[in-house]
C-alpha cells in the first residue's frame, strides 16, 4: 500500500489517497482508498471514506508520489526511478561594499 499519494484531477483540486499498488502502464485506471482532500477533510463526492474508489486515466492529470513511497517501491520493477540532476554551485554572495560618495551626492541632486 502506497500511503499519502496526491492525485490531480482534471478540472478538479488535488485529493491524497493510499493506492493499492503503483499504476501498470497498460493500466486504464487508479484504483484507491483512503480520499480526503490536501488539507485532510472529506471531499464532498466521498460518502463512506473506507471504499475503494476508482478514477479512470483520462480524469487524471498526474500523480505525486512521495519520497518516502518512493523509496520503499523502489525494489518494484514497474516503478521506474530516475536520477535526481545535479544541482548547480550556489551564487557567490555579493560583496558588502560601501557606495561612493560622489555617487550618493549624485544621486541626491536629482
Amino acid at each position: 500500500m502506497i500511503k499519502g499519494v496526491v492525485v490531480h484531477l482534471s478540472n478538479e483540486l488535488p485529493i491524497v489517497v493510499d493506492m493499492f499498488e503503483a499504476p501498470e502502464a497498460h493500466a486504464q485506471s487508479v484504483r484507491c482508498t483512503n480520499v480526503r482532500t490536501v488539507d485532510g477533510k472529506r471531499p464532498t463526492f466521498v460518502h463512506d471514506p473506507k471504499a475503494t474508489f476508482v478514477f479512470p486515466w483520462h480524469q487524471i492529470r498526474l500523480i505525486e508520489l512521495p519520497p518516502a513511497a518512493t523509496a520503499a517501491q523502489a525494489s518494484d520493477k514497474r516503478i521506474a526511478l530516475t536520477e535526481q540532476p545535479e544541482l548547480p554551485p550556489p551564487l557567490p554572495e555579493p560583496l558588502d561594499e560601501e557606495p561612493d560618495e560622489d555617487l550618493l551626492a549624485r544621486i541626491r541632486s536629482v
